[in-house]
């Protein structure tokens, strides 16, 4: 396993390599055939995540805890795209939850510097 800042990097790496194939003229039809996908679910990635989640855990073993990893998982996605520590900002909601008996407001949408 590699250091947080080392992952970023060969990730970032790797989706700019991809968007650079994504982006492609490509002469070869064969290549054009398997391009399309690429292209056309390229902001389709961030189930992977979840995917990985599910695997590890040797499946949901019913119809249920599927339904509840898939809503968990997209509120997890949703505060990170929003600049959000899911973790932390779950662990504030449920308090604040408990505190005042009412759901609290969602969180807006963070600034990307900070």
């Amino acid at each position: 396993m590699c250091p947080p800042e080392e992952y970023a990097s060969r990730r970032a790496r790797l989706t700019a390599r991809l968007d650079e194939l994504i982006a492609a003229d490509w002469d070869d039809k064969d290549a054009n055939r398997r391009i399309k996908r690429p292209r056309r679910h390229r902001d389709d990635r961030g189930i992977r995540p979840a995917v990985r989640f599910r695997k590890n855990l040797l499946g949901n073993r019913s119809s249920r805890r599927a339904d509840t990893q898939a809503v968990l998982m997209s509120v997890y996605r949703t505060l990170q795209r929003r600049g959000h520590a899911p973790p932390k900002t779950a662990v504030d909601a449920l308090t604040a939850s408990l505190k005042t008996g009412k759901p609290p407001p969602l969180p807006a949408k963070v600034a990307a510097d900070g």
